[in-house]
């Protein structure tokens, strides 16, 4: 059976929409708002215009998703409406197609509806990631936050995260550290008298979930932390310790303690300290 020239399609009932298996002039896709080349639909009549993927044009008016089961969710244009919906997914605005159900105001984008197969690989774990189509409440591995969405699971691993935190990358340069940092996750065991506060802000660490270490200097800084004070530099031509000039070189600690507190259960907590950002100590206050 040969391919089907030409369709009639909702968002253009004036004149049916053309197919070309090869279009190259990259205009944006009225379903998903993407530049469109290869297979593609459009209006003829209409200077080219409407143009759409060849799967946006496809896309099934009605969608039963295991994210929604109990009600059908209907594609729909947002912008025709004038009011784009927030994509329970991906939690964005966005100007495409969305599956919506109006009856309990869930919508899905239309990227974001795919059931096919979703894996990522994240620079800072040695297997690819799965998506589940399933809302639960779970703990993010990297973050340690509680959350109810759709997380991406390493099975051999038991490993849950966020699939905004799959971004974090593997290492960093940070402003006030001469050596690189590296993610570790739930896999680095630090001594249990130690404790471990946060070489940035100076707060306690929870190191069972995921932040940025050097090993060498014991230097610990939470992944938010680190990414707000990195270094936009090439990595793969930063020189380490031993070839950095000395006149370059920043501290190895952004502070030093200068007095702590015993808390119950023997946890220090640093009560004064000497911090590069300030001239005189600074003292925890509660």
């Amino acid at each position: 059976m040969g391919q089907q020239q030409q369709l009639q399609h909702f968002i253009h009932p004036n004149h049916p929409l053309l197919f070309n298996p090869d279009d190259r002039r990259g205009y944006s896709c009225w379903g998903c708002d993407e530049s469109v080349y290869g297979p593609t639909y459009s209006c003829k009549e209409c200077g080219g215009g409407y143009s759409h993927h060849k799967s946006c044009t496809e896309l099934p008016l009605k969608l039963h998703h295991p994210l929604h089961p109990i009600h059908p969710l209907i594609l729909f244009p947002p912008w025709r409406y004038r009011e784009n919906y927030k994509c329970e997914l991906c939690k964005a605005y966005k100007a495409e197609y969305t599956y919506r159900c109006s009856r309990c105001d869930f919508n899905l984008h239309i990227t974001c509806a795919s059931l096919a197969p979703t894996t990522m690989e994240p620079e800072f774990h040695y297997h690819p990631l799965t998506s589940v189509w399933k809302w639960i409440t779970f703990t993010c591995d990297i973050c340690g936050k509680k959350d109810e969405c759709t997380p991406y699971l390493c099975n051999p691993c038991s490993f849950w995260i966020h699939g905004r935190c799959s971004l974090f990358p593997r290492k960093v340069k940070v402003v006030h550290h001469k050596h690189l940092l590296h993610l570790i996750h739930s896999s680095l065991e630090f001594h249990q008298s130690d404790s471990q506060f946060c070489q940035i802000c100076v707060q306690e660490v929870d190191t069972c979930y995921g932040l940025y270490y050097c090993s060498r200097c014991d230097f610990v800084a939470h992944l938010n932390c680190a990414m707000g004070n990195k270094e936009n530099i090439n990595l793969q031509e930063f020189k380490d310790e031993d070839e950095v000039s000395e006149l370059n070189e920043l501290v190895d600690s952004t502070y030093k303690v200068k007095k702590y507190n015993m808390r119950e259960g023997g946890i220090q907590i640093a009560a004064e300290i000497k911090h590069f950002s300030h001239e005189h100590d600074l003292m925890l206050t509660e």
